[in-house]
C-alpha cells in the first residue's frame, strides 16, 4: 500500500501549473504597478475593447469690439474597436527529453520561455498602441525632448492631475550617460527599466522596443489594463484546471499514455493599451547644437 500523503505525478503537474500562473500574475502586476496603471477593466464577452478621439469644432470668425466671442468645441468620441485576440500556446515534452534532460529542464525551463514569449506580446501589442496615432514634437537632445514631450501633454484637460510617463529607447539613454552607470536601484520588471528620477522626471522607462530617437509620454491616467478573467465564464468549468483569482492565464497540465509525452497548455486573453492615442506624445530627438567657442 502506498504511504499517506504520497506526492504522484498529478500531483507535481498540478504544483507546477499553479506556481506557473501565480507568476504569470506577479509579472502582470509588477509591470502595473511600474508603470502606476490602476485602470484594469475585465472584457465581454465578445472581447472588445474602444478607443477615444477628440473631435474639434473651432470657430474661425473674428468678432468686433464689444461682441460676444463665438463658442468652440472640443467633445471626446468614439474612434475605434479592437477585438483582443486570444493567445493559445501548446507544447508537448516526451519521455525521452525528460530522462535526458531531467524534468525541470525538460518541463519548467521551457515554460518558462512560453511564458516570455506571451509577456513580449503583450509588450509588443503596447508598443503599437503607443504608435497609432500619436501626436508629434521635437526636441534638441533627449532632456529637451522629454520637456517637450511634458509639456505638451500639460495642455489636454482630459489628463489633468495623472502622473506623465515617458518610454525611451536603451540606446538614447546610453548614448546621454556615457560612462555614467544606471542607479543601483532602478526598477526592472517585464523586460521593462524604471529610472528613477532621470533628468528630473519621476517616470521615464526604457522600453527596448522604443527606436533611437524616439520618446513615447503618455497619462498613466490613459493607459489601460483590458483582460478576460477565465473564471467568470464557462471556460472556468470546462479548460480552467489551474487559474488564480483574477483569472489572467489558464495554465493545464497532463501526461499522454498512449505516446509517452506531457503536455503542457497556456491560454488566456489581455491586453495593455493606449484608450486615447491621440493622448500620446511621440517626441524626435533632434541633434543638440554645438555649445558656443
Amino acid at each position: 500500500m502506498a504511504e499517506q500523503n504520497l506526492n504522484v505525478m498529478a500531483d507535481l503537474g498540478e504544483i507546477k501549473s499553479i506556481d506557473f500562473v501565480n507568476r504569470f500574475s506577479k509579472n502582470i502586476n509588477d509591470l502595473l504597478t511600474l508603470l502606476g496603471v490602476t485602470r484594469k477593466e475585465s472584457l465581454s464577452s465578445d472581447l472588445k475593447i474602444k478607443t477615444y478621439k477628440w473631435d474639434v469644432d473651432l470657430n474661425n470668425t473674428n468678432p468686433g469690439e464689444g461682441e460676444i466671442i463665438p463658442l468652440s468645441k472640443v467633445t471626446r468620441t468614439l474612434d475605434k474597436e479592437y477585438t483582443v485576440e486570444w493567445f493559445k500556446k501548446r507544447r508537448v515534452t516526451t519521455a525521452e527529453a525528460i530522462a535526458r534532460h531531467g524534468a525541470s529542464r525538460a518541463i519548467n525551463e521551457s515554460d518558462n520561455r512560453i511564458m516570455r514569449e506571451i509577456q513580449n506580446g503583450i509588450k509588443e501589442q503596447f508598443f503599437d498602441f503607443l504608435k497609432k496615432k500619436p501626436t508629434k514634437v521635437k526636441g534638441a537632445g533627449l532632456q529637451k525632448a522629454l520637456a517637450e514631450s511634458w509639456g505638451k501633454l500639460s495642455t489636454f484637460n482630459e489628463f489633468e492631475g495623472s502622473p506623465i510617463v515617458s518610454f525611451v529607447s536603451p540606446l538614447d539613454v546610453a548614448e546621454y550617460l556615457g560612462d555614467t552607470k544606471v542607479l543601483a536601484d532602478a526598477s526592472n520588471v517585464f523586460g521593462f527599466t524604471l529610472l528613477k528620477n532621470f533628468l528630473g522626471m519621476s517616470n521615464v522607462i526604457v522600453m527596448p522596443s522604443v527606436p533611437k530617437g524616439k520618446i513615447y509620454s503618455t497619462a498613466v491616467e490613459n493607459i489601460v489594463f483590458a483582460h478576460l478573467n477565465v473564471n467568470a465564464s464557462d471556460l472556468g468549468g470546462l479548460f480552467s484546471d489551474f487559474t488564480d483569482e483574477t483569472g489572467l492565464i489558464v495554465a493545464t497540465r497532463g501526461r499522454e499514455i498512449s505516446n509517452l509525452t506531457y503536455e503542457s497548455v497556456f491560454f488566456g486573453a489581455n491586453v495593455l493599451f493606449a484608450e486615447i492615442p491621440e493622448g500620446v506624445i511621440e517626441a524626435t530627438i533632434e541633434a543638440a547644437p554645438a555649445p558656443a567657442a
